[in-house]
């Protein structure tokens, strides 16, 4: 991947509040990327529910298959 893309990718992360950036020392053109865990956070809790759903949906459809037999 090319520094320009690399650049973008990261851009785009950071204005998603995916990533934050630090200063990398003492060269300024430098930064240290880390993934901040409160959006992942929330998008696990969103997994969670949308896996709780579908889990029940499914187990009503087998329920329903079984009944049918």
């Amino acid at each position: 991947m090319s520094a320009p893309a690399l650049s973008r990718h990261l851009r785009v992360l950071r204005a998603g509040g995916l990533v934050q950036a630090e200063a990398g020392g003492a060269d300024a053109r430098l930064r240290l990327y880390t993934l901040r865990q409160e959006p992942f956070a929330a998008l696990q809790g969103w997994l969670d529910q949308v896996q709780a759903f579908w889990a029940e949906q499914l187990g009503s459809f087998k329920d329903h298959v079984e009944r049918g037999r």
